[in-house]
């Protein structure tokens, strides 16, 4: 009897060890395909586990499950120029992405010149801002960007949309990246590293508000800090998806708004997909139930607004999309015509 007993202990492990493999298979490869164009899952390319990329995919990758007939996996990375390499690469059909990133990888240029454009890039809309932080030690005796010349210094990792940003805002300051002992690393790393004191401040560009820094400031060990740029910046000039944004009050326990930059976060897909499909996506997308579900579930979901979808696209809407916001007779479509 203990013999039967424990041959069908091991099979109901085998069983249950098979499904759990399975389900790992999932998130990172693609599972039997219909066509290239019509698969039967959608990889979506988020973030780290700490910023917003992640529970904002995640939202949007349950209400499509449930409402366009394939299963929608988000998928953690490392952000947005990975997400738009990956489906380059065919790894991904869609991302989140900041708004510049994207439209480096589809025009080739900045960060992308050397590896050339990324041609199936499309875009659905545009999300919400994500907002750039710097988090300093609060006995670093750090209290502006010039004071980090000779500090250890995260700007999350190489070819990060972060990175680049962080990189083109030193640059603007005057700020030789040699002055600066620069470390890249993963928002969760940078995190870790601040809190044992081998770090004296990092960056990461999310919506807030960003967990690890909540954490990082309750506990008095950092704290935020403004980024001093003026609206005439030539930052801003050579850069326009920048904007001036603020952090308001009481995010992070901080009586007053801080003062820092933003950057329109994206969802963008594989041109090759099936028009019907993203069709689908996009009207789900801006559907009421996905909308609460957003705004219920993450700060920055309350941001997410049919009115701004078509706010500072340059590369070209998804067919797809396209019909949807046609057919919704969006604003800025109907501006677009009249020209």
């Amino acid at each position: 009897m203990r013999c039967v007993d424990s041959v069908a202990i091991a099979i109901r492990r085998g069983i249950k060890c098979f499904i759990l493999s399975a389900l790992a298979l999932l998130a990172i490869t693609p599972v039997a395909a219909n066509d290239d164009q019509n698969p039967s899952v959608l990889r979506i390319g988020t973030g780290g586990s700490s910023g917003s990329y992640f529970p904002i995919g995640s939202i949007i990758a349950q209400e499509i499950s449930e409402h366009c007939e394939v299963l929608a996996l988000a998928q953690r990375s490392n952000g947005s120029a990975s997400n738009v390499r990956d489906i380059g690469g065919g790894l991904l059909e869609s991302a989140l992405a900041q708004a510049d990133v994207v439209h480096w990888a589809y025009s080739g240029t900045a960060e992308f010149e050397s590896s050339g454009p990324i041609e199936n890039l499309r875009t659905v809309a545009t999300l919400y801002l994500e907002s750039l932080h710097f988090v300093v030690r609060s006995d670093s005796g750090v209290e502006s960007l010039t004071d980090l010349i000779g500090k250890r210094v995260s700007t999350d990792e190489i070819g990060s949309g972060t990175q680049l940003n962080v990189q083109q805002v030193l640059r603007s300051q005057g700020l030789a990246e040699e002055e600066i002992k620069l470390v890249y690393l993963k928002p969760i790393d940078a995190i870790d590293r601040f809190r044992r004191g081998a770090l004296d401040a990092f960056f990461v560009v999310a919506g807030y508000p960003v967990n690890g820094v909540s954490e990082l400031i309750e506990e008095g060990v950092g704290k935020l800090l403004p980024l001093e740029i003026s609206l005439e910046s030539q930052l801003l000039k050579d850069f326009p998806f920048l904007t001036i944004d603020e952090i308001p009050g009481n995010t992070y326990g901080n009586a007053d708004a801080v003062t820092t930059l933003a950057v329109p976060a994206q969802l963008v897909v594989d041109a090759d997909l099936d028009s019907e499909l993203v069709y689908r996506i996009t009207k789900t997308l801006w559907d009421d139930r996905t909308l609460q579900q957003l705004s219920e579930n993450h700060p920055k979901g309350n941001e997410v607004a049919f009115a701004s979808a078509l706010a500072g696209l340059t590369v070209p809407l998804h067919p797809g999309a396209e019909r949807y916001y046609t057919e919704r007779s969006h604003p800025y479509l109907d501006r677009q015509n009249r020209r």
